[in-house]
């Protein structure tokens, strides 16, 4: 009630922050919160916001137990926000594999083949003579960072298939200790179906389009080789 007091909002706006957990900390489930912010606004006057000397208290009332899972509550966060808040997408995934190898052992892999499970935060494009190629930044089941490298002949076998969690294979480079895995093949892994729509399979699958991906794209030509500028690429000595 204190906030519907201070802040000009309606109960659209009231119901999409309930729905990405804005009022967790009040210890009620989205169900009881979306009823309570009816009751109050079914007959709330705008011209009554200011706060009174003596505030009139709210009435409660006894509502009865909804049950929700934290799956529901994920789907929404998707569907408002493109990400999950509540409950990591790995836990959303179907297979409960999480990688033979995590991002904080990479640098024990160096010139070895590792198969990581992982989560697409933003991908970098880069234009080479041979066509696009990409960088990828990714977390693990641990949400530990790391990168990637995606050349051409790769991407078109294994490309990008928008936001979420994918299979990685790859080789790791490490290089001024940083490691880096030349993907050779990857593949998106699906998600659980969408718990609200549990009788209605046509939109069980609906909001797993909308996890997005941050995709920074390069304009500029790909990098002249050596016989097109007329000069030598040697090795920098150290």
């Amino acid at each position: 009630m204190l906030f519907i007091n201070c802040i000009p909002i309606g109960i659209e706006g009231i119901q999409i922050l309930i729905f990405i957990g804005a009022f967790r900390f009040t210890g009620k489930t989205k169900n009881q919160l979306l009823v309570i912010a009816r009751l109050i606004l079914i007959n709330f006057k705008p011209e009554n916001r200011n706060l009174m000397l003596i505030q009139e208290p709210v009435k409660e009332y006894e509502l009865p137990k909804l049950e929700r899972s934290e799956f529901e509550d994920a789907f929404d966060e998707i569907e408002l926000l493109s990400f999950p808040v509540s409950c990591s997408p790995f836990d959303l995934l179907k297979t409960k594999f999480r990688g033979d190898v995590l991002a904080k052992d990479l640098l024990k892999y160096h010139k070895n083949t590792v198969r990581m499970l992982a989560y697409l935060i933003s991908r970098k494009h880069f234009p080479t003579k041979m066509g696009a190629m990409y960088f990828g930044t990714w977390i693990d089941a641990e949400g530990e960072f790391f990168d990637t490298a995606h050349f051409t002949d790769s991407l078109a076998k294994y490309p990008f298939q928008g936001g979420g969690c994918y299979l990685l294979l790859g080789n790791v480079e490490v290089d001024y200790h940083f490691p880096t895995i030349t993907i050779l093949k990857m593949e998106k892994m699906p998600f659980i179906p969408d718990p609200r729509y549990s009788n209605a399979s046509d939109n069980q699958y609906k909001v797993h389009q909308q996890i997005r991906e941050d995709v920074s794209m390069t304009h500029w030509a790909p990098y002249p080789q050596e016989h097109e500028i007329n000069l030598p690429r040697n090795k920098m000595i150290l």
